[in-house]
């Protein structure tokens, strides 16, 4: 943090008030990103030049607000941004995201066709070998890892598809604009597991921490699945929330 920092002691405002402030301002112009380990009490004070005192009263009115979290044995940092997912939806995983302004950007990690085994044959219900494009993709926010996403599309109903799947290209819009398959049906497995070593590294954090998996399958017409994912969330990231209209006809 920057020692040009130094609270005004002729300023009206209380002392912590301008600490509280000035994190703020840094959270705000990005120089303490969602996540963000903050300095220990001793350093903030050499960095604002107040007393212990003026920090603790700061932080424990940030933690108040939800600003950060004060995490013990561990440290305080700037809290992160849930994204809000809706249960229901049966878009594509970042076109059912209520993110507002929030930008994010999917990055393919592989792509490659290979034969279905036994898991996905049950999963499409089908009796005979097929292949598949297996997809997996980094997701991110403006400012950190969210997600790693698998997906599974057989080649015989999306030919040439392989070619089509780029970074930040969207297999919902795809599937729907150019291969014009109409989803009808859609189960969803939410459980909170730990991660796979391949996740944990994926996904920059300790196999102890918690994930959402989410395991999902789309049908077409005649119940046909026609799309089968598996993703997982960091589970500090992500609120799950359900909007059903209740109002009936009289």
């Amino acid at each position: 943090m920057d020692k040009n920092n130094s609270i005004d002691a002729e300023s009206p405002l209380f002392l912590y008030d301008q600490v509280k402030i000035r994190i703020k301002e840094m959270i705000a112009t990005g120089e303490l990103a969602p996540g963000t380990k903050l300095p220990n009490e001793k350093e903030l004070c050499d960095t604002f030049e107040t007393s212990r005192i003026t920090i603790r009263r700061a932080l424990k009115e940030l933690e108040n607000e939800g600003v950060i979290e004060i995490i013990h044995g561990k440290g305080t940092f700037v809290k992160s941004i849930k994204q809000q997912l809706h249960i229901l939806n049966l878009k594509g995983f970042t076109e059912g995201l209520a993110i507002g302004e929030q930008h994010f950007t999917k990055e393919v990690l592989v792509k490659k066709v290979e034969t279905a085994d036994e898991e996905l044959m049950e999963i499409f219900k089908r009796n005979e070998p097929f292949e598949v494009l297996k997809l997996i993709r980094l997701i991110k926010d403006e400012n950190a890892l969210f997600s790693v996403d698998y997906a599974y599309l057989p080649t015989d109903i999306y030919p040439g598809i392989s070619e089509k799947v780029k970074d930040n290209v969207s297999t919902f819009k795809l599937i729907h604009d150019v291969y014009g398959i109409k989803f009808r049906k859609a189960k969803k497995d939410i459980e909170v597991t730990k991660p796979t070593q391949e996740v944990s590294t994926l996904l920059e954090i300790a196999k102890v921490e918690p994930v959402i998996q989410i395991r999902k399958v789309i049908s077409e017409e005649n119940d046909v699945p026609v799309h089968y994912s598996k993703y997982y969330l960091k589970a500090e990231s992500v609120n799950f929330f359900i909007d059903i209209d209740m109002s009936e006809d009289d």
